[in-house]
């Protein structure tokens, strides 16, 4: 299957908290993992490669529709949110890792820093919590995938039962 991006970096900029002159290749990165560690985690990967076939095809239907614009895109705008807040602050080269520095912004202490992503990390817990209820109250009947069995293969990711989840880096 082609690389697909359940989101566009343009919608991510618009919808999330990510400001409009962020590096593209960066934020596809983040939205590749979060697509692949979340989101896929949260659906279970017979519905999340059921999702990326939609996306690659344009083929939607009001439910998948419903499923993508209402759930499946606020959870992984908001962690994409999150771990840019991350990404961004650091640059890795071939002499050293450190802190992105700028002209125009200075960068926030660790202290600082701290909060904020607590925060953000709480906004994509509560998204994660949101979308696996909707699946699961579904019960497989708009989205049969769902309920598909997870040990088909043994890359199949078995579907995570709730969103919030204690981060030991916050």
């Amino acid at each position: 299957m082609a690389l697909n991006y359940l989101v566009s970096v343009e919608t991510l900029k618009k919808r999330g908290l990510i400001h409009k002159d962020v590096d593209t290749k960066l934020l596809t990165i983040a939205i590749k993992r979060v697509q692949d560690m979340i989101v896929q985690e949260a659906t279970g990967s017979p519905l999340y490669r059921a999702l990326l076939t939609r996306t690659q095809d344009d083929n939607w239907d009001a439910d998948y529709r419903e499923l993508m614009d209402e759930y499946v895109v606020p959870c992984l705008i908001a962690h994409v949110d999150f771990k840019a807040s991350l990404l961004l602050n650091v640059k890795i080269t071939n002499k050293t890792t450190g802190h992105v520095s700028d002209d125009n912004i200075s960068s926030l202490s660790l202290s600082e820093l701290s909060p904020f992503q607590a925060e953000l990390l709480s906004d994509a817990g509560y998204y994660k919590e949101r979308l696996i209820g909707f699946l699961k109250d579904d019960c497989g009947t708009k989205y049969p995938e769902y309920t598909e069995s997870t040990n088909r293969t043994n890359h199949d990711l078995e579907k995570s039962k709730k969103g919030y989840q204690s981060q030991w880096w916050v």
